[in-house]
């Protein structure tokens, strides 16, 4: 044999020892509402591999134990069915910003994500090492996979391609609710009451109520249009993907009670001195930054405001201007991820049925606790289409990933999804819909 064969197989052994054990990273950004799903079947997935080749480390901007609530995050270790070492990065922006980042569109930056550099002291062990409060040293990278309430038919992006064509992994589930402090009458909220305070930015109780005497007022608050939530509820309500709202954030706040709300001015913020207003609150995607029609860019802010009081709350308008001229005794009310309602029901925020129908046992009864997870009973209410406040998660990758590791690891979390609160396997379904928001039935 001549040596230049030799040498030329050889090279090609190496290469293909080198392909065969190469590492690989993957990053994941999309649904806000997911990410508690998205991450723990991630760490799921490590802890897959057998016990004796199983090691992996992870970090995130919470604290110890709240990985499950990350923003951001970083899992560093052996994933199965991949030879060399896997890198996920996860960094949640919100369902349309997601589809956003997987296609050629040049504004805004692409998410930022936590540096593999952070775990580099950190040992790896077979339970997963966590470091926990990890905020700085974010770098802005492209996006491998997003998660999405919604399809990319619902979104300004729905003329790219992505992949997979089936991108359904399951049922996400959501639920109308109200701040603390609201009365007993209030139980229900239905699509037209929802239209109305889109429309408006507030409406009285009486309207949800159907009692003459209950004049407090209820304002609408939720998401920026970056959010699959906020395209959930303006698809399944009927008001309009693309249609401009009044929404209301909180601006000032106490642990406890809201101090002030305002509507939210064009670009998110009307006087940088007033603290709470930030241009992540900003309109993005549509080309409809106005004023009223931006939102929270993040459910956990959201969830949290729910949790407070509001007895004594001062109203701006958009010029940051006392709206009323006295402070109001007033609810707030939005569409929240089951996850982040139970959260926000557990801070004092009551669950409301939608449409005449309640998640009984997670919403709880005076007198008796309430579930963290769906009975059957309430379950059942989705998978057979009683309830209608649901729609699909959605997982898509970059057009161009079509095999290899990152299609291993894709695979991996798609099919393997942990749900718990957060939805329903797509197989438990009884009924479905064909596009976001469209009619429920077998």
């Amino acid at each position: 044999m001549k040596l230049k064969s030799i040498i030329g197989g050889a090279a090609l052994a190496l290469a293909f020892i080198s392909s065969a054990h190469a590492d690989v990273t993957v990053n994941i950004t999309g649904a806000t509402a997911f990410q508690k799903a998205t991450l723990e079947s991630i760490k799921a997935r490590f802890l897959a591999e057998p016990i004796e080749t199983r090691t992996f480390k992870f970090a995130h901007d919470k604290a110890a134990g709240g990985f499950n609530g990350s923003k951001r995050s970083i899992f560093i270790g052996k994933f199965p069915g991949v030879d060399g070492t896997t890198t996920i990065k996860c960094c949640f922006t919100g369902s349309v910003e997601g589809i956003r980042a997987l296609v050629p569109v040049t504004d805004p930056l692409p998410p930022t994500y936590l540096p593999s550099s952070v775990l580099g002291a950190t040992t790896a062990t077979a339970a997963g090492a966590e470091l926990p409060d990890i905020t700085s040293g974010q770098v802005a990278e492209a996006s491998d996979i997003a998660f999405s309430d919604v399809t990319k038919s619902s979104t300004p992006y729905g003329a790219y391609p992505l992949q997979p064509t089936t991108p359904a992994a399951g049922v996400i589930v959501f639920t109308m609710i109200a701040s603390e402090g609201a009365p007993t009458s209030l139980t229900n909220i239905t699509a037209q009451q929802f239209r109305a305070l889109l429309s408006s930015g507030f409406q009285p109780l009486r309207l949800f109520t159907g009692v003459a005497g209950d004049t407090q007022k209820v304002f609408v608050t939720g998401r920026n249009d970056g959010s699959g939530t906020r395209t959930t509820y303006l698809a399944e309500t009927g008001y309009g993907i693309t249609k401009t709202v009044s929404q209301y954030v909180t601006n000032v706040s106490t642990a406890t009670e809201l101090t002030t709300i305002q509507l939210v001015p064009a670009g998110g913020v009307n006087d940088p001195v007033l603290p709470g207003q930030s241009t992540s609150n900003a309109s993005t995607v549509w080309g409809q930054d106005v004023d009223g029609n931006g939102g929270y860019d993040s459910g956990t802010t959201l969830k949290n405001d729910l949790g407070k009081t509001g007895t004594s709350v001062t109203v701006l308008d958009e010029f940051g201007d006392d709206a009323f001229g006295a402070p109001q005794n007033l609810l707030l009310v939005t569409w929240l991820s089951l996850n982040d309602a139970v959260t926000a029901r557990q801070n004092g925020a009551k669950i409301l049925g939608y449409n005449g129908v309640i998640l009984t046992d997670i919403a709880g009864t005076p007198g008796q606790p309430a579930n963290t997870t769906m009975s059957a009973t309430d379950k059942a209410k989705i998978t057979e289409g009683a309830y209608t406040a649901w729609g699909y998660e959605n997982m898509y990758r970059l057009n161009s990933i079509t095999s290899g590791d990152k299609v291993t690891v894709y695979d991996a979390i798609k099919n393997n999804l942990v749900l718990s609160t957060a939805g329903i396997a797509l197989t438990d379904m009884h009924v479905g819909r064909a596009v976001d928001g469209g009619v429920v039935a077998p």
